[in-house]
């Protein structure tokens, strides 16, 4: 190089150069050719001090090339405006500064930048391309602008510390597919994306020290973590990320070593996905608005939670909240919010696994419905003072759940639609004290250790508890509908067993069939109730007869009125003694002839009435007299009596001798 040919700005940057001092221009022109030879070794440095060029406020005219280079000294040109985009391609450089430039893009494909590349504050007209490329310090574009379709491409990027993002404003897509970041990438504040394009795209990027997209952090167009391997932590807590009727955050097969925070004013128009995320902290969605309407708002099935599921307080979706298979060590909480996805499905939970239990309660609002299907909770399932509605359909589906706990739909649990368990296991009680259920109550094929129906239990519609079987039945016989299937309903015990009329009300309320009957008969023998259980038996039998044909209803009428089916001993024992006594009127009046006159004992009209009417007992009346004409088919009446009358009152006797 001439150093005649210098310029005076230029000439100052050559006398300053063995020493990397400072040179502020104030806007002065510096070719960019003079500052790549320096670099290049135009320059002798001097022993004892580090060369380098430390340069602001300058403009730099033509092209800094330093392609394939091998620059070992520091490049630092902050505050200067670029005419056209530097160029270090393939180029292996130390420490690179452009702070607070105006540059029309920034190509790096593929170099080795020995230090921090600070791009902090500069405004960018054009995109920053880093593919392939090496940072062994930080990278820093905190507070910058870039304007360009694809604002920063830097797939397999290298950054061995911080990327740094925090503030600024990426006009376009921040690409940095495969990346590998050994410290965090922080993106807070940062405005990145374009509607209808994408935002930030990081599929497999692996970042050691996590990643933060909070604190004002919005995105325009598809942001994807997708296949990400973030340590630490995940942070997405205030983030505001758009593409509606899109994905607006594509986090599919996302593993986090720490935990995943979606929260504290997080929303989204268009869909989260997190499709076979992995994460081993806690997942947090407390005080986050997301929005998809008609679609899926939350897609997260197949997950694996290591610490507890919290959508709570105030987590609101518009759309359906989906996490089929996905499996949670802890608690799945949901307690105050509210899900809308009217006319279809708002939450499913099929095949979910849970090591803790499962909230919806405390003010949680659902439109549409709530299918938990094939899960498993070793706690309890809590919907406790929630509000759930679906006009028309169902609003909640709890089929083939397994509950190591109770299941808790009391206290102002309030549903608008029907409500379904079907084939569930619950260990505790099946609770719907103060609850109202204005839609059918399936209970169907469940198994509890208990069922509450509490004296301010609504049920406004039908109840099908056909195949089900609890423990205890702790119920208000007057809470119960006007319809309930019943048959195959069983249970072992009764909380409040009287009075019995109350129970034959409530079994009154289904067409009639034998089994109900039978089971509640067979739960006052267990307890002790034995009138009880006998007054339940003739009720059924007298169900039974309505339905008969004409005879063996009037049949049934005799065997009501004279013994009550056998259930009333005490009646049989009246009417033996009535016709006792009209047998002994009768024959006392009209003697009947001895067999054997010279054999015969003497006649006691009262012996013989009761020889009659007791078939084991003889006092040798009946054998020695035969009555002819009416008397002798009012003998045989008798006899035929007494055989019913007597069997009656011994099995009778014989209940309550087993009884002792």
């Amino acid at each position: 190089m001439i150093i005649e040919d210098l310029s005076e700005p230029e000439l100052a940057l050559w006398e300053a150069f063995p020493a990397a001092r400072p040179v502020d221009l104030a806007g002065a022109p510096v070719r960019a050719a003079v500052i790549a030879e320096m670099l290049l070794g135009a320059r002798e440095p001097l022993a004892g001090q580090t060369p380098g060029v430390h340069l602001s406020g300058a403009r730099i005219v033509g092209r800094l090339d330093l392609s394939y280079a091998d620059v070992q000294h520091p490049l630092i040109l902050t505050g200067c405006e670029f005419e056209e985009a530097p160029v270090l391609t393939g180029a292996r450089t130390g420490p690179l500064d452009l702070a607070a430039s105006h540059v029309p893009g920034l190509h790096a494909v593929d170099a080795v930048i020995g230090g921090a590349l600070r791009l902090e504050g500069c405004e960018m007209a054009g995109p920053i391309q880093l593919a392939g490329a090496h940072v062994s310090g930080t990278l820093n574009l905190s507070r910058a602008a870039i304007h360009a379709q694809q604002a920063v491409h830097a797939d397999g990027l290298t950054v061995d510390r911080d990327l740094l993002c925090a503030n600024a404003v990426i006009d376009g897509e921040l690409r940095v597919v495969g990346a590998r970041i050994g410290g965090t990438m922080t993106l807070d504040g940062a405005r990145v994306g374009r509607s209808g394009g994408f935002g930030l795209t990081a599929e497999g990027v692996v970042i050691d020290g996590g990643l933060s997209c909070a604190r004002g952090f919005r995105s325009w167009g598809e942001l994807s973590v997708q296949d990400a391997r973030i340590g630490r932590r995940c942070v997405f807590s205030g983030a505001q990320l758009s593409n509606p009727d899109g994905i607006a955050l594509n986090a599919e097969r996302l593993g986090v070593e720490g935990g995943l925070r979606i929260d504290d004013g997080f929303s989204a128009e268009g869909e989260v996905l997190l499709r076979g995320a992995r994460v081993a902290g806690s997942l947090r969605f407390a005080q986050a608005s997301l929005a998809n309407p008609g679609r899926r708002a939350l897609n997260a099935p197949l997950m694996e939670i290591g610490s507890g599921l919290r959508l709570t307080p105030g987590f609101v979706a518009n759309g359906e909240v989906f996490l089929d298979s996905t499996q949670v060590r802890g608690s799945v909480n949901l307690d105050g919010g509210t899900l809308s996805n009217p006319g279809a499905t708002a939450l499913s939970l099929r095949r979910l696994g849970v090591t803790g239990r499962l909230s919806c309660s405390e003010g949680f609002c659902a439109d549409g419905e709530i299918v938990i299907v094939n899960a498993r909770v070793e706690g309890s399932l809590a919907f406790h003072g929630a509000a759930l509605s679906n006009a028309g359909g169902r609003v909640l589906s709890l089929w083939e759940v397994v509950a190591g706990g109770g299941i808790d739909c009391c206290e102002g649990f309030a549903a608008t639609g029907d409500v379904s368990i079907r084939n569930s296991r619950i260990a505790a009680t099946l609770c719907l004290t103060e609850s109202t259920i204005d839609g059918d109550l399936h209970l169907r094929g469940v198994d509890a250790a208990s069922l509450k129906i509490g004296p301010r239990t609504q049920l406004l519609r039908a109840v099908d508890l056909r195949h089900s079987r609890v423990g205890v039945l702790d119920d208000a016989p007057s809470r119960w509908p006007a319809h309930v299937l019943m048959n195959g309903f069983t249970y072992d015990s009764l909380e409040a067993p009287l009075p019995v009329r109350e129970r034959l009300d409530w079994l009154a309320r289904e067409a009639y069939q034998p089994q109900p009957y039978e089971q509640l008969a067979a739960v006052y023998r267990r307890q002790g109730h034995d009138e009880a259980a006998r007054d339940v038996l003739l009720a059924k039998q007298r169900r039974r007869r309505a339905g008969r044909q004409l005879g063996a209803r009037l049949w049934g009428y005799v065997q009501d009125w004279t013994v009550g089916y056998g259930y009333r001993p005490f009646r049989a024992a009246l009417w033996l003694a009535a016709l006792l006594l009209v047998g002994t009127v009768v024959f006392t009046a009209h003697q009947p002839p001895a067999f054997k006159p010279g054999e015969a004992p003497p006649f006691n009209a009262f012996l013989y009435t009761l020889d009659l009417l007791l078939p084991i007992i003889s006092f040798g009346q009946e054998s020695a007299f035969g009555p002819r004409g009416a008397h002798q088919w009012l003998a045989a009446a008798m006899i035929a009596a007494g055989w019913v009358l007597a069997t009656t009152i011994l099995a009778g006797i014989t209940r309550a001798l087993s009884r002792q």
